[in-house]
């Protein structure tokens, strides 16, 4: 019952951001990037790693093309995935309390298309269990080149080109 409720709590959370990306983010011209759409573009690789072990993995083709395609015209996608790290974890920066997330229990992570630009795209990430919500951030990713983000203390999201 409790992953089926982190798992709604997920959902709505990812609905409740892309909503407020969009109604902030002002009409792009021009392509932007989207992702899961086949167009002949890149594919970008995505890694989560905790520790420097990779706990999700994941690959995602990428289409350069007209805004209205990026966000508005078809069902979202998400990443989900389930960590138990092997020790307490302390989120800062999300929450004023800094939550600490015991070791051994089950953290579920979201990752999702929340905005694009020309250049790049915007990736939603967030960790929960059913109870509370400990780190929502997001992650820039370029298409053309490497990028990471620590969002917690060795917990790194990684996207990267990957070659045909």
């Amino acid at each position: 019952m409790r992953s089926k409720i982190a798992g709604i709590n997920g959902m709505f959370l990812a609905l409740l951001l892309t909503v407020m990306t969009r109604a902030a983010t002002p009409p792009q011209e021009g392509p932007v990037w989207s992702w899961f759409m086949d167009c002949g573009g890149p594919t970008m690789g995505l890694e989560v790693r905790l520790d420097r072990r990779i706990v999700f993995k994941s690959s995602f083709p990428l289409c350069h093309g007209e805004p209205s395609r990026a966000l508005g015209t078809r069902p979202p996608h998400m990443l989900s995935f389930t960590l138990k790290p092997d020790r307490a974890m302390k989120w800062e920066g999300y929450r004023d309390d800094n939550p600490v997330s015991p070791a051994h229990r089950a953290i579920q992570g979201d990752i999702w298309l929340a905005g694009s630009d020309p250049d790049r795209l915007f990736l939603g990430v967030s960790f929960a269990n059913s109870k509370m919500i400990y780190m929502n951030t997001i992650h820039i990713a370029r298409p053309n080149q490497r990028d990471e983000t620590e969002i917690e203390t060795g917990l790194v999201v990684t996207t990267y080109p990957i070659s045909d």
